[in-house]
């Protein structure tokens, strides 16, 4: 595993609210890691400040988003997980390929039918676009936020006595997904072994809920750490707090790309 190869694993969740927070993390980063992570905090944070700014300051939001996203053309993870009836999803999805990101996601829970309407969707948009590269459909499976006691109290019950929930629940889920034409699904770093043996070696897997080693979990409960998630299958890891919170965000890519390196090199493994 090289140094290179781990920075290309490395997708950084920027979780912030505003635009030149966003714009200060990729430019320190942008040719150091594989993509970057925009998600709910930054897309309604962006929303309501055009809806309820000036028309001036509007404007000159607008044109500092182009510039962002433009800044990392073809390495966006727009974290949207839709969820919805399949009609809905199809619409939202085609909107979503018009910014030709490196991949999206949806719930798995929206059902089948709802993941063969946005696979539909995406191959409709690369013809209509003449995209070079389809983005990646990913399903989210169970959120690193739930543990067992969630799950029960969702009304989802173990097949046994003492037997856990999610690694079942998640792999169920995969495989739905695989089934119904998605790339790829999002999973904790506890399933990914689970997920490999049963979806193949050419579905995605990307693990969110991953730590540096004595880093707090916060309000995550299913971690694991950058290295581990890569050795056990996955093909990139998502990570936010970690680097997007330290002092020195560059220096703390680099533990994170250390860690990932170290997991192969102890076991004179390769990628």
């Amino acid at each position: 595993m090289t140094r290179e190869i781990a920075r290309s694993c490395i997708v950084v969740a920027l979780d912030v609210s505003e635009v030149g927070q966003a714009q200060t993390l990729t430019s320190l980063l942008n040719n150091k890691v594989g993509g970057f992570k925009v998600g709910f905090e930054f897309i309604y944070s962006m929303f309501t400040t055009l809806m309820t700014a000036t028309f001036e300051d509007a404007s000159d939001l607008l044109c500092a988003l182009r510039k962002f996203f433009s800044a990392f053309a073809g390495k966006g993870f727009m974290d949207g997980k839709i969820a919805d009836i399949p009609n809905t999803v199809s619409g939202a999805v085609r909107a979503i390929c018009r910014l030709q990101p490196f991949m999206f996601n949806m719930h798995a829970f929206a059902g089948p039918k709802a993941m063969k309407a946005a696979r539909e969707a995406v191959d409709n948009m690369a013809n209509e676009l003449n995209l070079e590269r389809k983005p990646l459909l990913l399903a989210v499976t169970v959120l690193t936020s739930l543990d067992e006691t969630d799950l029960v109290s969702l009304g989802f019950m173990p097949n046994g006595v003492g037997d856990p929930i999610r690694p079942g629940l998640v792999v169920r889920y995969a495989k739905l997904a695989q089934d119904s034409g998605c790339d790829g699904v999002i999973a904790s770093p506890l399933e990914v072994t689970a997920i490999r043996e049963v979806c193949g070696p050419d579905f995605k897997i990307f693990t969110p809920g991953v730590r540096l080693p004595g880093s707090s979990q916060q309000d995550q409960k299913a971690v694991g750490t950058p290295g581990g998630s890569i050795r056990a299958g996955a093909n990139g890891v998502i990570i936010g707090r970690d680097i997007t919170g330290a002092a020195d965000p560059v220096a703390a890519l680099e533990r994170v790309v250390d860690n990932i390196v170290e997991a192969f090199q102890k076991e004179g493994l390769t990628p």
